[in-house]
């Protein structure tokens, strides 16, 4: 019998994990940092593309889903001396379950309905961490304490790195398996259309909710490294602005694709980088500009939506098609007719 997987080349697979492990040592710190949020914005973005690029369904909440992790974590290791794995895993519960309780309205709203929704459900769990404030501290935040493992404080942030893309590889794989399964064919067909995937015998409330809590279980998990990782959180952090991002990341990398997804969090995680770096190569006037950083954004969000809407991976796509057939391309041909 066929394996699901057997048309999938998966040779680059190792050749990637060993990049990844040897990364940090050719890196200073700033960038290994850098590469740990970049880590972060991968887990989001990949569980975000579940619920909006796979589902259809659009959340502006997905900074609330990351301050419930980011807190519940915090707040079980520094002050109850839970072990940094159990906090991870009630951070990636506690927005589990909050995903469900928000999966609900998503049976009765869509589009900007919901997003709205989703927008209001931020702002509930931003007063609710301010009021919490004798375990959370309010707007003055809390430290969090690093991570610890076989009586070994994680106070590098190298360490960090390993602990961040061991989570990364493996919720990336486990988000592949479940967009090949039966679950991962039925959020696209509620995508397409709810009416016929409803006539077809999908359960629309059984998925739409799972959806939810397992996009919300990504950004708990998610939260809960990003917590360990600074080791100071307050809810400045966890914005309107963060949420967009992430919607961002899943458009420019192709919606409805998981390494889209991927591609989208590492290119608007290091896009300010690479902004930083090319301000040293323009006139001192232009370079200056307070919100070059911001346009710079706009600007790259606009390009993609005209000239690239399906995304950085669908033209990676493209570029790989067109070199297995080159010199055999079609339009290579046509060229040559003439």
């Amino acid at each position: 019998m066929k394996s699901r997987y057997k048309d999938e080349n998966l040779l680059w697979v190792p050749f990637l994990i060993g990049i990844i492990l040897l990364l940090p040592l050719g890196m200073n710190t700033y960038f290994t940092y850098v590469f740990n949020l970049a880590g972060i914005a991968i887990i989001v973005a990949v569980g975000l593309d579940l619920l909006s690029g796979f589902t259809g369904l659009i959340s502006l909440g997905h900074a609330a889903f990351m301050a419930v992790g980011a807190y519940t974590s915090a707040v079980l290791t520094t002050h109850f001396d839970w072990p940094f794995l159990g906090g991870v895993a009630a951070a990636g519960m506690m927005a589990l379950i909050t995903g469900v309780i928000l999966g609900f309205p998503a049976l009765r709203l869509s589009g900007l309905y919901l997003a709205i929704a989703t927008m209001g459900f931020g702002v509930i769990v931003h007063r609710i961490i301010l009021e919490l404030d004798v375990w959370t501290g309010g707007s003055n935040g809390m430290a969090v304490s690093p991570p610890i493992f076989f009586g070994k404080r994680f106070i590098y942030d190298w360490q960090h790195y390993y602990v961040v893309f061991l989570m990364t590889i493996l919720l990336v794989i486990l988000a592949r398996r479940i967009s090949r399964t039966k679950i991962g064919r039925a959020f696209v067909a509620i995508r397409d259309s709810e009416e016929a995937a409803q006539a077809s015998g999908i359960n629309l409330a059984k998925y739409k909710i799972f959806a939810f809590a397992i996009s919300a279980f990504y950004a708990g998990i998610a939260g809960a490294l990003f917590a360990h990782t600074q080791r100071y959180i307050t809810t400045d952090y966890f914005s309107i602005l963060l949420s967009i991002q992430f919607l961002v990341m899943v458009i420019v990398g192709g919606v409805g694709s998981i390494y889209g997804a991927v591609l989208g969090a590492l290119f608007i995680t290091f896009l300010p980088e690479f902004i930083r770096v090319v301000k040293d190569f323009l006139p001192s006037d232009m370079a200056q500009f307070n919100d070059l950083q911001a346009i710079s954004f706009g600007l790259v969000m606009l390009f993609f939506i005209l000239f690239e809407p399906l995304g950085l991976y669908h033209r990676w796509q493209k570029i790989r098609i067109y070199w297995k057939l080159f010199p055999f391309n079609p339009r290579q041909k046509r060229f040559k007719k003439r």
